[in-house]
This record gives structure tokens, C-alpha cells and sequence, in this order.
């Protein structure tokens, strides 16, 4: 495998940095409270233009479907003419140089705000304690992980929440002796919304404890599908310090399979798990069949309870020949690897299905492999 370090171009910090800087030009009113909406909080395509004839599809269908698409080292200005094309908003970083622009539909506002507000309606009542900062750093695994890098994010808090993966594969290693007090929080793989309240629920006792500084360390980007994506700020101030997702890091690091960096060009990040966000299966399999067959590839989270029959059937459906990549438990010592090369074997849904751990990404390319 290639290292961490040498992870491709796409998939590295630049386009989450850039995603953070434009997150609070994106913002509704959701259940009584104003929101930044970061454009890769839910599912989103990152593409690296060739041309207007290469990649218009690539970048117009994506939008069809609701999904913001960030564009990378656009010197076509192909994603000025998607926004007008598709009557989308442009949003580029304004604090500082960036070669990353998003486009992001309307929809997506509206798909945002429906798997939002049925967590904040369910809060807690917001807290009459003074007001809380909450520092959410985006972190590991340690291979991929500067610790002063997180030693600066979190400033001088002494408190600092996390799951209980985050704190057995990251903050042991990275974090030593920094003298935090780790309030580790049981990550439940089948129960993401409980995620969310255990968190909300432990802001809220320190914060009535007096505690008005916290740390919140996320194990990949605070913003892409995780505890932010419905955590009330009733009374808080969330301070974003983006990091890489940790499904991308897992696809990156099989870049090697390949004769071509099946990550190089252009990627969908998006859940494999269609129902927890209200997400259609028909429009999951529409969305795959289609990006694959204009050569994007797909890195698809949350497998452990993943629609894996379907993403094989986007693999049958879509043109020319593709490969998928299931990876589990990235990064920690249960790390398993299964390629599927034949969608269509009989036997291949169950295989996979039984070889799913508890952190399962699958990639599906149509990149040829070694």
C-alpha cells in the first residue's frame, strides 16, 4: 500500500480546508436555530476538469442529483457555467487562496434541512449555562495526523470528548500527556443518531459543570457525516478545523491496486447507507449508475449496514467494466481488504456482506487493476 503521505491530490486537505472557509456563506433556519451548512456534509462529488467535452456530464449530473460537486484546478470555468447552467449557487473561498470552488444545488439545501430538523426537534431544551465553545478537530487515523496540528486547534481546553475508537487507535498515540481529561463516548456503528445525542448530552452536562471550552475530536472531518450533521448550537459557538474523511484515506491507500490512480481525476463520496438519510434507493442506485458510468469513481461509507446488493447492481448497470475495493476497519489492527471483481457471481452479496467490519468503506472504480 502506498503511505498516507503520498495519498493522491484529490484526496487530500485542500478541498475540506476550502469547504470549511465557505460553510457559513451555506446557512437555514432549522428548528428555531440558524445552521452552517457545510457543502460536503452530506454526500458530494470532487472533480478535477479536463475539458467541457470530458467532463460536462461528469459535473451536470452530480448537480442533477442534488449533490454539491467541488472543482479542483478549474481553469476551464467549468464550474461558473455548471452554477448558471443548473441555477446553482457558486461559492468560492474568500480568506485565503484556494483552488477549490463548489457548486451546490438547491436541492442539496433542501435534503439538508429534512435530515436535520427531526435531531434538533428531538434536543434537549438548550441550557442556561453561560455559553460554550466547542472545537471540533477533525483527526486521524495517527499515521495521517499532525499532533501539534491538533494541539493548536484545540487551543487551551482541558476537556475533550471523543468515541472510544478515537481514543484506542488516535488520541493514545498523537495526544500523550497533553494533560486533556478524554471523555470517551461509545461509538455505536447501527445507532448513528445516539452518536449525536451522547454527544449533545455531554456538551450540556459540562457545560452545567461550568465548562465553556471543549474539544470535540472526530476521527476524519467534522463536517462529512458525523456528530455535526444535527448537533444543536443552542448556546454554542462550533469552531470547524477540517480534516480528511476516513473512508477517503482508506480508498486512497489502495491507489496501488491500479494502474491509475482511480482518486486522480474526479471521486463521489456519498453513504452507502441511503435509508438513514431518507435517500431513495431508487435514486441511490440511479446516482451510482450514473457517475460510474461517466468514470467517477465512488468511495461509499457507512458499509457496515451499507446497501450492498445495490452498489453491486450499480456496478452491473453502468458502462464498462468496474472493480470494487470493501475495506474494513481501516487503520486499526482488524484492517481486511476484499476486491470483488464480478458483480454478478451468485455467491459475491454474500461474501462481501459477511466480510463487512464494523468501519466498511467500498470503492468502485473503472480504473483497471494491476
Amino acid at each position: 500500500m502506498i503511505p498516507v503521505e503520498a495519498r493522491p491530490g484529490l484526496a487530500d486537505i485542500e478541498v475540506f480546508r476550502a469547504a470549511s472557509d465557505v460553510r457559513h456563506h451555506i446557512t437555514e433556519t432549522i428548528a428555531g436555530e440558524r445552521h452552517a451548512i457545510s457543502p460536503v456534509s452530506g454526500g458530494f462529488i470532487v472533480l478535477r476538469p479536463r475539458g467541457f467535452k470530458e467532463d460536462m456530464t461528469s459535473a451536470l449530473g452530480p448537480l442533477g442529483w442534488g449533490r454539491p460537486v467541488a472543482f479542483v484546478d478549474d481553469s476551464w470555468g467549468l464550474a461558473r457555467f455548471s452554477a448558471a447552467a443548473t441555477d446553482s449557487e457558486l461559492h468560492v473561498p474568500q480568506s485565503s487562496p484556494s483552488t477549490v470552488s463548489f457548486v451546490v444545488p438547491e436541492r442539496f439545501r433542501t435534503r439538508r434541512i429534512a435530515a436535520m430538523e427531526p435531531r434538533l426537534q428531538r434536543r434537549c431544551p438548550p441550557s442556561k449555562s453561560r455559553h460554550q465553545t466547542v472545537y471540533a478537530v477533525g483527526t486521524g487515523p495517527s499515521a495521517a495526523t499532525d499532533p501539534q496540528r491538533v494541539v493548536r486547534a484545540l487551543g487551551s481546553v482541558d476537556d475533550v470528548i471523543m468515541s472510544d475508537w478515537t481514543y484506542e487507535n488516535t488520541f493514545k498515540d498523537v495526544l500523550p500527556g497533553t494533560g486533556v481529561t478524554p471523555h470517551v463516548l461509545p461509538y455505536q456503528f447501527d445507532d448513528f443518531e445516539a452518536n449525536i445525542q451522547q454527544v449533545d448530552r455531554t456538551l450540556r452536562n459540562l457545560a452545567s459543570d461550568g465548562v465553556d471550552r471543549v474539544g470535540l475530536l472526530i476521527e476524519g472531518n467534522p463536517d462529512t457525516y458525523d456528530v455535526l450533521d444535527g448537533l444543536s448550537v443552542a448556546g454554542r459557538d462550533v469552531q470547524v478545523t477540517p480534516g480528511i474523511p476516513i473512508g477517503l484515506l482508506a480508498a486512497a491507500q489502495n491507489a496501488e491496486l491500479f494502474h491509475d490512480d482511480p482518486l486522480s481525476h474526479s471521486f463521489a463520496y456519498i453513504s452507502g447507507l441511503h435509508d438513514r438519510h431518507g435517500l431513495p434507493s431508487e435514486q441511490f442506485l440511479g446516482e451510482l449508475t450514473c457517475y460510474l458510468s461517466a468514470g467517477i469513481s465512488c468511495v461509499l461509507v457507512e458499509m457496515y449496514k451499507g446497501d450492498i446488493e445495490l452498489a453491486l447492481r450499480a456496478m452491473a448497470l453502468s458502462s464498462g467494466k468496474h472493480v470494487a475495493v470493501l475495506m474494513n476497519d481501516y487503520f486499526s489492527p482488524a484492517e481486511s481488504t476484499v476486491m470483488v471483481h464480478d458483480p454478478r457471481a451468485a455467491e459475491t452479496a454474500r461474501v462481501v456482506s459477511a466480510a463487512r467490519g464494523g468501519l466498511s468503506t467500498m470503492l468502485i472504480t473503472g480504473e483497471e487493476p494491476r
